[in-house]
């Protein structure tokens, strides 16, 4: 049986929701490994089946971060099952990191990933490997935490003004623990339900009320209120134990986020659109716009798609010109770093030298660049 063959099988999913990698796995030196990580929009989304680590066969699922649905359709419609409890934690915008374990020659290996790639990594575009590198030495929460649920991967958010999306974050790097996912199973636990000591935790709330509809637009309003001078919350996402005592997930956006990502019309929202190109350059160096269409497909049906390409197509030359622009300035950045020069210990001689490079009209998109990913920028208002 090919590798292939044998991803497609164990992950009962047909060949083309699957893409195939070979990485080096950064957190483990000497370590190679070989899949395929699922596409899929549900609960397979960034699941992988690795076939070889250090060209040796083996088979071996690694479940992700599962793709959350809102409880409606897409006529506004709610569908809710028997929940006999509710409760629900504030999402956070960053990039999504799951602790996930592998084993080669009776050792087992931690190793890290986001949501579809199967290693996370530093990119031209961003340090998301050494933000987490940083953070993860620092904290001794998240490995505690790991430890303390063998039988679960770990999904973290990892988030702040040096990783921006969508919230303007005051805090320059910050990581939540999200929730566990069963090895076995894919099945969701959320915090509530795993071995915590000292974890980072987003705020809690737990439902009484019967009536989910209801809770679920006056939370909604509620959210949406502290995003009225500015975008400081992205939502929530509520866990439904059912009668069975398996547990559900649902996504809650406060209007004025939800209608980025949502809409009725035959128009793809701008922001939607926008936010999908920077995921496309998160999960691979040198997207395309097939890749951007690729994301847009798990969220939107086929034919709005084919309505909006231009759209898309414009919008994707402008952020190829921006991302290029983040990656020459991350080019020159590394070099003034090589010649002795920080940003956080002396901006002005370090500006100076990078300001060589570029003509003086860009020099404030530069500077913003460089002093968000360096967490500065909310120290300089």
């Amino acid at each position: 049986m090919t590798a292939i063959e044998k991803a497609t099988k164990s992950l009962n999913l047909d060949e083309k929701w699957l893409n195939e990698f070979e990485v080096d796995d950064v957190f483990n030196n000497g370590m190679k490994l070989h899949g395929f990580i699922s596409r899929k929009p549900n609960h397979l989304y960034g699941a992988m089946a690795i076939t070889e680590i250090n060209n040796q066969s083996t088979l071996q699922i690694i479940y992700g971060t599962p793709k959350i649905n809102y409880p409606f359709d897409k006529n506004g419609v709610f569908n809710w099952p028997s929940i006999s409890y509710l409760e629900g934690y504030i999402k956070e915008d960053g990039t999504n990191v799951v602790a996930y374990w592998y084993k080669f020659k009776g050792r087992k290996y931690l190793s890290f990933k986001t949501r579809l790639t199967p290693v996370l990594r530093d990119s031209t575009f961003g340090s998301f490997f050494h933000m987490w590198e940083e953070y993860y030495e620092d904290n001794s929460w998240i490995k505690e935490t790991i430890l303390g649920n063998p039988n679960y991967n770990i999904s973290f958010e990892m988030f702040g003004s040096r990783n921006p999306i969508t919230i303007s974050y005051d805090v320059s790097l910050d990581v939540k623990l999200l929730f566990g996912i069963d090895r076995k199973t894919a099945a969701i636990l959320p915090p509530s339900g795993l071995n915590l000591l000292h974890a980072n935790i987003p705020d809690r709330v737990v439902f009484k009320s019967k009536d989910f509809t209801s809770q679920y637009r006056k939370t909604q309003a509620e959210l949406s209120a502290r995003n009225q001078e500015k975008l400081t919350v992205e939502g929530m996402v509520w866990y439904a134990q059912t009668e069975d005592y398996n547990w559900g997930m649902f996504k809650l956006k406060p209007s004025e986020i939800e209608n980025i990502h949502w809409t009725a019309s035959d128009t793809i929202p701008k922001n939607a659109i926008w936010t999908t190109i920077l995921n496309a350059y998160e999960t691979t160096e040198n997207p395309s716009v097939e890749d951007v269409v690729e994301l847009l497909n798990e969220e939107y049906e086929a034919h709005l798609i084919t309505k909006n390409m231009k759209r898309i197509e414009k919008l994707w030359c402008k952020g190829n010109e921006h991302m290029s622009m983040v990656r020459m300035v991350n080019f020159v950045w590394n070099e003034a770093k090589k010649r002795g020069f920080e940003i956080t210990e002396n901006k002005n001689a370090t500006m100076r030298f990078i300001s060589r490079f570029f003509a003086k009209k860009d020099m404030r998109k530069v500077g913003s660049i460089i002093l968000k990913q360096a967490g500065l920028l909310n120290k300089e208002k």
